[in-house]
C-alpha cells in the first residue's frame, strides 16, 4: 500500500501536467523545458524536462548511462529510451496509471496553503497529504501551472525516505515535435529471457 501511496503523490516526480491534473491541481497553459535537479537518500541527480499540451519528454543519467523517457498523454503510451543500446522499451500509461495512481481525490487532502517565489518564479503553494497518513509534502505551482518543485515525505513503518524535485533555468516556449516521437533507428527492448544475449551476455 506504501509503494502505491508513493506513486500516487509523486505524479509529479517527472512533473508531468496529465498527473498532476488528476490530483485536482493547477495544469500547465504553456509550452516549456528546464534542467531537473532530484534530491533523494539515493544522490542527486540531475537531467532534463520537456513539455507541451499531452507530451513530456525527461532525459537523466544515472552512473554514467542516459536515459529518456517519453510520455504521450495523447496516445496513452509511453518509451523508455537507451540510447547507448538504440533500444527502446514501450509503455501502456493507462495501465501504469490505474497500477500507482494518482489518488482518488478522496485518499489525498490538498490545501492551497499561500504563495512563495521558487527559483525567482511566483507560485501557489499546496499541501498534499494521504489520508491514511503514508505520503505526503509540498508542491510549488507557477502562474502558467507549472510545477516547478516537490517535497514530498513517505513512511512505513519507522522508516521514513524523503525526496525533492525542482526545475531549475525555467524556459518558456514552443518546444520542437521531434523531442516527443520515437527516434529512427531504435529497436524494441527484447523480452528478459532474451536480455543476456542482447546486451553481450549470450553464449
Amino acid at each position: 500500500m506504501v509503494l502505491r501511496n508513493v506513486g500516487a503523490l509523486m505524479i509529479g516526480c517527472l512533473l508531468g501536467a496529465g498527473a498532476v491534473q488528476a490530483a485536482s491541481l493547477p495544469v500547465p497553459t504553456v509550452d516549456y523545458s528546464a534542467d531537473r535537479v532530484i534530491e533523494s537518500e539515493a544522490g542527486t541527480f540531475n537531467g532534463k524536462v520537456y513539455a507541451t499540451k499531452d507530451k513530456e519528454r525527461t532525459e537523466s543519467s544515472m552512473k554514467g548511462m542516459q536515459t529518456i523517457t517519453i510520455l504521450r498523454r495523447d496516445k496513452q503510451i509511453g518509451w523508455m529510451l537507451m540510447p547507448m543500446h538504440h533500444m527502446y522499451n514501450q509503455m501502456d500509461l493507462g495501465k501504469a496509471q490505474q497500477q500507482s495512481g494518482p489518488p482518488p481525490s478522496d485518499q489525498v487532502d490538498i490545501q492551497n496553503v499561500g504563495t512563495e517565489t521558487i527559483e525567482g518564479h511566483s507560485t501557489t503553494k499546496y499541501k498534499m497529504l494521504m489520508k491514511d497518513g503514508d505520503a505526503g509534502g509540498f508542491i510549488w505551482i507557477t502562474e502558467q501551472g507549472i510545477a516547478i518543485k516537490m517535497d514530498m515525505l513517505t513512511k512505513s513503518g519507522k522508516k521514513k525516505s524523503r525526496m525533492t524535485i525542482t526545475l531549475t533555468n525555467l524556459q518558456i516556449g514552443p518546444q520542437d515535435a521531434q523531442l516527443f516521437e520515437l527516434p529512427s533507428g531504435y529497436s524494441a527492448m527484447p523480452s528478459m529471457g532474451n536480455m543476456g544475449a542482447a546486451f553481450g551476455g549470450g553464449r
